[in-house]
């Protein structure tokens, strides 16, 4: 295998137009209400935030009945805070009897029931959450609730003592900017295999820290192909960050029209070609098998997902590809300092939804 400028554009056309009108990974949105109030929330959410939550429990497994139709296998559960969905725990159990192969539960795990632990634990149900600061203090201060770095922590702590799989993102931003490294490393020690960073991005309340106004260019890219996320009133958007680009609602049109639709198309060849395409030009795989598996990845420094913190090119997913970790493997060691760079990902099997750590931690600025 080698890496090379691009020579032949029909290969990577070829891509867009297999994988534009698919869908294989889908955010679910049960609520738009959180019980906490991060400075950055990119939904905006917060306690009183639930006035758009529509859908019942039938539109919601409608939606996942739907989407294995059309061959989606990987999902999220997101919020808004998901748990705070009454049907939460039904939702949950449904994806899994559907024959999801990999669904994750994105919290702030502020709040996590005994069943829901044991049931996860069972069934191979991943977590994901957002920690922002190793203390207390600052990690309350970015969430405006006080405590909550203490329930985050002792049911992040519960998780990994029961074995799920569990990643941990950061969100960067002045006011933690100067502890990422040691939360990081605080992370490591705690046991969460899959620690990754990213910056605040301008959506949602991310618009009044950066002072700026969503932009394709806030995306990571990757929701050019196979993903979908559905919104608790119904609207369907390419991406959980793409909010300013609805494609369709599922309360008026079927998933699998919405899926096919010139609207979804038409927006993700514009992140196809604006976005995406611009990041994996310089150095794209020219072996004809690995282009048309669609396994193309850019540099891992771009972050992406519900926190914009997802482990590198994997927008959604806590398992870049899973090890055996040795009985006798040392306890990771502290940093001395951050990597200052990612070195870009150069595997043939890399693809958006198993991509290795291939550095960790990210590029810190």
């Amino acid at each position: 295998m080698h890496l090379g400028e691009v020579s032949s554009w029909s290969s990577i056309q070829s891509i867009s137009l297999m994988r534009e009108r698919t869908l294989d990974f889908l955010w679910l949105e049960l609520t738009n209400r959180c019980n906490l109030q991060c400075v950055h929330c990119y939904t905006d959410s917060g306690p009183h935030s639930g006035d758009r939550d529509i859908l019942t429990i039938d539109d919601y497994v409608s939606i996942m009945v739907q989407a294995r139709a059309l061959g989606c296998s990987k999902m999220q559960f997101i919020g808004g805070e998901p748990q705070l969905n009454i049907d939460f725990r039904e939702l949950l159990v449904k994806a899994k009897t559907l024959g999801f192969e990999f669904i994750e539960v994105f919290s702030n795990l502020t709040r996590l029931a005994d069943e829901t632990v044991q049931y996860a634990a069972d069934n191979g149900i991943c977590f994901a959450t957002s920690v922002y600061s190793n203390e207390a203090s600052g990690h309350d201060a970015i969430t405006r609730v006080k405590s909550s770095h203490a329930r985050t922590m002792a049911n992040l702590k519960m998780l990994i003592g029961a074995g799920i799989e569990t990643r941990a993102a950061i969100i960067v931003m002045d006011r933690n900017k100067d502890t990422v490294c040691q939360t990081k490393d605080f992370l490591l020690r705690l046991g969460v295999r899959h620690v990754s960073s990213g910056e605040t991005r301008e959506f949602g309340r991310g618009e009044q820290i950066l002072a700026q106004k969503a932009r394709l260019s806030g995306l990571c890219g990757h929701c050019w192909s196979g993903k979908l996320c559905i919104a608790p009133d119904g609207e369907a958007y390419p991406c959980v960050m793409a909010r300013q680009w609805p494609v369709g609602n599922v309360l008026e049109t079927p998933l699998a029209e919405i899926v096919r639709g010139r609207q979804l198309e038409r927006i993700r060849q514009v992140i196809f070609d604006e976005v995406w395409l611009p990041k994996v030009a310089p150095k794209v795989r020219r072996e004809d098998e690995t282009l048309l598996e669609g396994s193309l990845c850019p540099p891992a420094e771009q972050t992406c997902g519900p926190d914009s913190g997802a482990p590198d090119c994997a927008p959604e997913l806590s398992s870049p590809r899973q090890r055996e970790v040795p009985a006798d493997e040392p306890e990771p060691q502290p940093a001395e300092e951050c990597p200052q760079s990612c070195t870009p990902i150069d595997e043939s099997t890399c693809e958006p939804m198993a991509c290795p750590q291939s550095c960790l931690p990210n590029r810190v600025e």
